[in-house]
């Protein structure tokens, strides 16, 4: 029981952080995890998901909250496919592929849709502490996640500062939120990026019995972009830090809740600082995991973008719910 509720909780880290709820453009930062980490038991594991992504509306430069006027909407269904294998002892890498097609409307000026394939994600962990060493510390890992933008990213339409409506995009594989750099009027048919990206972070997880809890922090560096006007815009790193705990249960469920804030400061324009491009985001989240059969695991994830004024700046704020299954590999099959 205890090894799956550990990956209970990675599943949680997972769909906080990864691409999967990121949002498709060239601006978001996102996680370390393109997919749930395997349990100590477990030798590789295959994961599909689907997440539905909702606009709820953006917060201004001046922190305050903005609803979405009538006719202007911004909706996502995503489809991850994931596989994670156990190189060594201590090491695991895993991909993710995603499949997506978005809805927009932007009010008097019509509605669109489109979708692709996005920008597939790979992902490392390396095991620094392990859990059973001591009943007291928890165990660390060191995770980095790369992003390669292999999804139509519109760089044309970029600009550096401001809030943008943003196409909406990790973690059993997806999270959200609007970037570094805005896309004013992003079309339908963005699914990814347009940038390749990197995501150093650390995880620390622990497990008393019936209850788990995990701190996980990371960073996102993205390489440069070329903007309409001809100037490169280089996004500033975007901080990530997920908080989460909860019960496990004897039946083969857990649940996870938990907040996840990012923070990203100005972008650099023509190798000059940008003005009131700084970003601030706070999302809670919850998810619930049940064991169906000894190596399948259900799981289910709401992530909401908190939409109150004050806690947020310059973001996109998105709602989604998320539902995937997970096949396990156990280490001696």
């Amino acid at each position: 029981m205890l090894p799956r509720a550990l990956a209970g909780a990675a599943i949680l880290l997972s769909l906080a952080v990864s691409p999967g709820a990121a949002h498709a453009s060239a601006c978001c930062g996102t996680g370390h995890g393109i997919a749930q980490w395997l349990a100590p038991s477990e030798r590789a594991a295959a994961s599909f998901s689907l997440r539905f992504t909702e606009q709820l509306g953006e917060w201004t430069r001046e922190r305050d909250f903005d609803a979405h006027g009538e006719g202007v909407y911004h909706r996502e269904l995503r489809a991850d496919v994931g596989w994670m294998v156990r190189i060594r002892e201590r090491l695991q890498l895993g991909i993710s592929v995603p499949l997506l097609h978005t809805w927009a409307g932007a009010g008097l000026d019509g509605a669109s849709s489109g979708g692709g394939v996005g920008d597939i994600s790979a992902a490392g962990r390396f095991a620094l502490i392990e859990d059973a060493m001591s009943p007291w510390i928890p165990s660390a890992a060191f995770t980095l996640g790369v992003t390669l933008p292999t999804g139509h990213g519109q760089v044309a339409g970029i600009e550096p500062i401001g809030v943008s409506a943003t196409g909406v995009g990790s973690g059993g594989v997806d999270t959200g939120g609007a970037g570094a750099i805005g896309v004013g009027a992003t079309g339908a048919d963005t699914t990814g990026l347009g940038v390749a990206e990197f995501r150093p972070g650390l995880v620390f997880e622990k497990s008393w019995g019936s209850f788990q809890a995990l701190l996980a922090a990371s960073t996102s560096v993205r390489t440069s972009i070329r903007v309409a006007s001809g100037d490169e815009v280089q996004p500033a790193p975007r901080l990530q830090i997920l908080a989460a705990a909860g019960p496990v249960w004897a039946s083969g469920a857990s649940l996870t809740v938990g907040g996840l804030y990012e923070r990203e400061g100005y972008p650099r324009v023509a190798d000059r600082p940008s003005k009131g491009g700084a970003r601030e985001r706070t999302a809670l989240l919850a998810v619930l995991a049940h064991d169906i059969g000894a190596r399948w695991t259900a799981v289910g994830n709401l992530q909401v973008d908190v939409p109150i004024s004050g806690i947020g700046r310059n973001e996109g704020a998105f709602a989604a719910l998320s539902a995937g299954l997970r096949y396990v590999w156990g280490r001696h099959d």
